[in-house]
């Protein structure tokens, strides 16, 4: 009997320490997802066109692009996580709530990941030419409208369950939960506002911390 508990507690302590390195190696590659790569804002076509044709901007794209698909399957790896402390509570709505936005929040991310690395694959993998004006105006809105929205909605909604089934079941410390709770206010706030990007920065706060309350939980 000794043995087993003492089995089960090593591997709950292997998982705490593998999810809080997730966490922070999501928000290093979160980060880097959006600060490798900076199309101009409002520019000319001439501008425009003299950006995509600079070969480290279409390196930065493929940067950019690989940046995200690390993030999404890192962050899946915390909802398995999550999944893993809720066995047993009686919060499963919440908990499947969590699950569900944080799968859409991986899904949107992979999909941002395409557009982001597309034109630079393009010409610098498969040796085709830069596309016109219009498709990368499009390409580079329709991104920029998928991560201020849909995918930005998706993490403010994975934070909000999140912090709510800590509160009811205390899997995590409460200060996590607080401080999820005021992070996916402001995070849904400005998604419905289109700019949920410039709230990035709070996610990756509240991923450190998600790291920090699941390594002094193993601790304890």
């Amino acid at each position: 009997m000794a043995t087993i508990t003492a089995t089960r507690r090593t591997t709950r302590t292997s998982a705490a320490k593998v999810a809080a390195a997730a966490s922070v190696l999501f928000a290093v590659a979160f980060f880097w997802t959006v600060a490798s790569v900076d199309v101009p804002h409002q520019a000319s076509d001439a501008e425009l066109l003299a950006w995509w044709q600079q070969s480290n901007s279409q390196l930065a794209g493929l940067v950019s692009q690989y940046c995200a698909i690390a993030a999404a399957v890192l962050f899946v790896v915390l909802m398995n996580y999550f999944k893993t402390l809720t066995a047993g509570t009686k919060a499963v709505q919440w908990t499947a709530f969590a699950r569900s936005m944080g799968l859409i929040f991986s899904t949107t991310l992979l999909v941002s990941a395409a557009l982001r690395g597309v034109i630079g694959h393009m010409v610098k993998v498969d040796g085709e030419p830069l596309p016109g004006l219009e498709v990368l105006r499009y390409s580079t809105a329709l991104n920029y409208n998928l991560i201020n929205s849909v995918t930005m909605l998706a993490l403010g909604l994975t934070i909000l369950a999140v912090s709510i089934v800590v509160l009811r079941t205390a899997i995590l410390a409460k200060w996590f939960a607080y401080v999820g709770l005021i992070c996916s206010a402001i995070i849904l706030l400005a998604s419905l506002a289109m700019i949920g990007a410039f709230t990035i920065i709070l996610s990756l706060i509240w991923t450190l911390s998600l790291a920090v309350a699941s390594w002094r939980r193993q601790s304890s």
